[in-house]
């Protein structure tokens, strides 16, 4: 076989290669999210630090190679304006819960304040996680940015069953979050975003239908 039919059927083999290698970084870590969430505490506990060490490595791995980790602001216009719909969103979502009679305390223990601040980080990571780490690997399998935000969005969505509000608002917020992500390639402002309207559905959905924002086995055994 000559060097010129050689050439292409190796590269075609490292990109298959390749190609295999991030689809088993996207089971593995999305198998340890499903793990978690249904997986009962103790256990739990281990699965969530299992699953966080998990994700971490992959960021300090991509930060080695020069790889941004996509929490930047830049451009500064645009975040602020990702931010400000999804603060106008989440005031809609208030107003609405203030409308109906269904606003209540979102959480039941601790300062307010740092709850929320600390809900809005987790908000941020979920993003990371969603798009630097499954849309992108996602991306670079199918060759398609717009199949891999709705894939990313199908996972993310999956991961928030049973609860009956959180399963589709994941699914369709997390399908335009990945859609802003292809264009635009940041996650600060999507994660902030997210978490002001984690926080106002928090606050103004019905306890019985949003078991406090539980999801998973937490969804089962929530007693209010």
């Amino acid at each position: 076989m000559s060097a010129s039919r050689a050439y292409p059927e190796q590269l075609n083999a490292s990109v298959t290669h390749k190609s295999h290698v991030l689809l088993w970084q996207v089971w593995i870590g999305y198998a340890l999210i499903i793990a978690t969430v249904w997986t009962p505490r103790p256990m739990q506990y281990l699965l969530f630090w299992s699953a966080a060490a998990w994700f971490l490595s992959w960021l300090v791995i991509g930060v080695s190679r020069g790889e941004s980790p996509g929490l930047g602001v830049r451009p500064l216009r645009l975040s602020v304006i990702l931010i400000g719909i999804g603060a106008i969103f989440a005031a809609a979502v208030i107003a609405t819960g203030i409308a109906i009679g269904t606003i209540h305390r979102t959480f039941s223990i601790g300062d307010p304040l740092a709850r929320g601040s600390g809900y809005l980080i987790w908000a941020v990571l979920q993003q990371w996680i969603q798009q630097a780490f499954f849309f992108t690997r996602l991306e670079r399998v199918t060759g398609s940015g717009r199949l891999a935000a709705f894939l990313a969005a199908s996972l993310f969505a999956l991961a928030h069953l049973p609860n009956p509000v959180l399963t589709p608002i994941t699914f369709f917020g997390g399908w335009l979050l990945s859609e802003v992500f292809r264009r635009y390639r940041t996650i600060l402002p999507l994660g902030i975003a997210h978490g002001l309207v984690g926080l106002a559905i928090a606050t103004s959905v019905p306890g019985h239908w949003l078991h406090h924002m539980r999801v998973g086995i937490g969804y089962l055994q929530y007693h209010g």
